[in-house]
């Protein structure tokens, strides 16, 4: 908790430390115009080819990181079966709608012995929680609102349905389309969370690390790192 600078920082490296410098084809999904996290940059030096899929066209035509683009989304993309070895996701796992369609496009155009990466918030954190139930309320948008500014929240908030954000269900839906191995690491900092508590609301995400520092339950921090394969 709190001793790192960034959690992009510790998901890419980790897809670094497990693919081989020019030699994969990888692609993001949910690649959008790639302002929201430069650190994709590394990637895209590190790999033999990296494409995006989004199905905001206007936006995935601005990434520079991308050398070749889908405009849909993965269910629907027309990309080729086995022809990646990496795919990975940066807060995409919870605004998927239909998990059986996304998780089965994944496997499909993944090589075997290939690997998804993906962070998403933990359906197991009372933030995804909060959000779930907000979503369900249909008041999500106007919480939002109320503790970020509205222009930030319209440039990057899209509907979170938070369907696909514990182990046991990623798991479950995986093995059923051919993902065998699964591995999980979980982050949290103070800051992630501090600017949606007003005043002395902020205490809150202080206690719940208290919490889970005291128990040892990693498992409760807010970011849900994860890797899926598929064997040979």
């Amino acid at each position: 908790m709190n001793n790192y600078r960034d959690r992009n920082d510790l998901f890419f490296e980790w897809i670094l430390e497990n693919t081989p410098k020019n030699e994969c084809s990888i692609l993001d999904i949910g690649a959008n115009d790639g302002s929201f996290c430069p650190e994709v940059s590394w990637i895209a030096a590190h790999a033999q080819k990296l494409a995006g899929v989004d199905p905001d066209r206007a936006k995935l035509e601005k990434n520079p990181f991308v050398s070749e683009r889908y405009y849909a989304t993965l269910e629907d993309a027309a990309i080729p079966p086995e022809s990646f070895d990496v795919l990975f996701s940066i807060f995409v796992f919870e605004h998927v709608m239909d998990e059986e369609r996304f998780i089965a496009a994944a496997s499909r155009i993944l090589k075997p012995r290939g690997s998804m990466y993906f962070i998403t918030p933990n359906g197991h954190h009372y933030f995804a929680f909060l959000a779930r139930l907000f979503s369900r309320l249909r008041i999500q948008q106007q919480v939002l609102e109320t503790v970020r500014a509205k222009e930030l929240v319209e440039s990057y908030h899209y509907p979170a349905v938070y369907r696909l954000n514990k182990p046991r269900d990623i798991e479950r839906i995986g093995r059923k389309h051919g993902f065998q191995f699964f591995e999980y690491r979980y982050c949290e900092q103070y800051g992630e969370l501090a600017t949606y508590f007003p005043g002395p609301l902020k205490v809150f995400p202080r206690l719940w690390e208290e919490a889970v520092q005291a128990t040892g339950r990693e498992d409760r921090l807010l970011n849900l790192m994860g890797r899926m394969m598929k064997p040979a």
